[in-house]
């Protein structure tokens, strides 16, 4: 079985990889630079061959007929001073039959084989010394031995490039030593820079983990940073903690009230209770008691379903997709209101076309009942109720507007309408209801929280704009169904 290998830091990785860019520029530009001299001092000595070259062809072509004797002081004269720095071998036949050789040139011995295919171009001859070479026929030059003359085939011109390869190869131990101080210089500065860099992470995981073990007041974010990545990583963290930290409030504040909510009826159905096992309760009173406990639980209940509800849209639970007609939705809740409050002036625009959605038809009636219902709770019944609904919009969307002109809604509670078990205080009724119970009872916070949860589940938005002196508005915005 293989051992996983050990993670390795970022900044072993980083100072790892501006090594080996480091090393690898180096490499290219040194290589790049020991070719280009080599080739450079290449093509120099092979223009220098031609120019010789040249040379012996011209002074064959002044000599016309009569020839030209290389030992003759004045062609071997000419012959050292046009050639410079090479040397001339005589080819007759197979043989060399003489030597030219400028002073600084070291004549070297010539394989005639060799040369005759150095006919078309400087090329490299075989053998132990790099010697550059260029052959030149040589029709007319003889060579006088004694009384005896040779005539001369070709001329063979020899570079000796043995000091261009020491420059070449001095030139590559430069580039090594100055490779290799530059990699070392390079490492130091790639380790220090990376630590510097990644010394705010090392600060970031300290703050992390004093913040995991329950210090949550701890912020990673340092004002004094410089405006890099570590400090937008830093804002993003903190707020992201700061998120976290009203989430978390925002589940202490629910769970307390919700448990407010459930210790009112709980608490009136123990006491209840403990009368009727107590033998406290008389027949009349049991009736009540009964009563009583039935309404409490009732009300449990129902707030319960609520939790659930609201539970169930936080999971994103889908909901059923069909086509509804919200006009008739809308219809039938201002129908009811007919019976639930008898004595409320209401006003309902209902559109001349249906306004069709699509959604959960269950849950659209509870969007307007508990918009309608919020409106009987926290309103005195002579506000009047004015139900518009608007299918004909160009940008594809209903609207649905639920407004009273009653006191509105306090300043402080617009901002948060829609969070849970947010309340305004209950407003006492006057008329018929007020005579048959007094008070309205306060709602369970959860109506306009649920509204919002629903809505946003159908793909709409919920708005709500109040003012002592314009009354409360909600706007209900769906896409309807093309």
């Amino acid at each position: 079985m293989r051992r996983p290998r050990p993670p390795r830091s970022i900044r072993g990785r980083v100072v790892a990889g501006v090594a080996g860019a480091v090393v690898l520029a180096l490499l290219v530009a040194g290589l790049l630079s020991v070719v280009a001299l080599r080739a450079s001092l290449l093509a120099r000595t092979d223009d220098r061959l031609r120019d010789g070259a040249g040379t012996v062809r011209q002074a064959l072509g002044a000599a016309g007929d009569d020839g030209l004797l290389v030992r003759d002081a004045r062609v071997r004269v000419l012959l050292e001073a046009s050639t410079a720095d090479l040397a001339v071998h005589l080819v007759a036949g197979d043989r060399v039959v003489e030597t030219v050789a400028a002073s600084g040139a070291v004549p070297a011995p010539v394989d005639v084989a060799d040369a005759d295919a150095l006919r078309d171009g400087p090329g490299w001859l075989p053998g132990d010394r790099p010697l550059r070479a260029l052959t030149v026929e040589t029709p007319g030059l003889t060579v006088a031995d004694g009384d005896a003359e040779t005539a001369v085939d070709e001329v063979v011109l020899v570079a000796d490039v043995s000091e261009d390869r020491r420059t070449v190869a001095s030139l590559a131990r430069i580039e090594v030593a100055a490779g290799a101080g530059a990699t070392v210089v390079g490492v130091v500065l790639a380790w220090w820079a990376a630590g510097a860099g990644l010394r705010p992470l090392r600060r970031m995981a300290a703050s992390a983990e004093r913040i995991a073990a329950g210090d949550r007041s701890v912020r990673i974010h340092d004002p004094a940073a410089q405006p890099t990545e570590t400090r937008l990583l830093a804002t993003a963290l903190d707020e992201a903690l700061d998120q976290r930290a009203v989430a978390e409030q925002r589940v202490r504040d629910f769970v307390a009230d919700a448990a407010h909510e459930l210790r009112t009826p709980l608490t009136s159905v123990h006491g209840w209770a403990d009368l009727y096992l107590q033998g406290a309760l008389d027949e009349d009173g049991l009736d009540r008691a009964m009563e009583r406990i039935g309404r409490e639980t009732t009300r449990m209940r129902h707030l319960v379903e609520e939790l659930a509800l609201l539970a169930r849209l936080d999971a994103d639970v889908p909901l059923r997709a069909e086509a509804v007609d919200l006009r008739g939705v809308v219809a039938d809740v201002v129908a009811d209101l007919g019976v639930l409050a008898p004595g409320r002036p209401v006003v309902w625009r209902p559109p001349a076309e249906p306004v069709v959605v699509a959604g959960d038809r269950d849950r659209l009636v509870q969007v307007v009942q508990n918009l309608v219902g919020n409106v009987l709770r926290h309103t005195p019944a002579s506000v009047r109720l004015t139900v518009t609904l608007d299918g004909s919009a160009a940008d594809g969307r209903a609207r649905l507007v639920v407004h009273d002109d009653g006191p509105g809604v306090p300043p402080e509670l617009v901002p948060r309408a829609f969070d849970r078990f947010v309340r305004s205080r209950a407003v006492p009724a006057t008329g018929p209801q007020g005579a048959a119970g007094g008070p309205r009872r306060e709602g369970s916070g959860l109506g306009l929280a649920i509204v919002d949860a629903l809505v946003r589940a159908h793909g709409g938005t919920v708005t709500l704009r109040s003012g002592a002196d314009e009354g409360t508005t909600v706007t209900v915005e769906l896409p309807l169904l093309p």
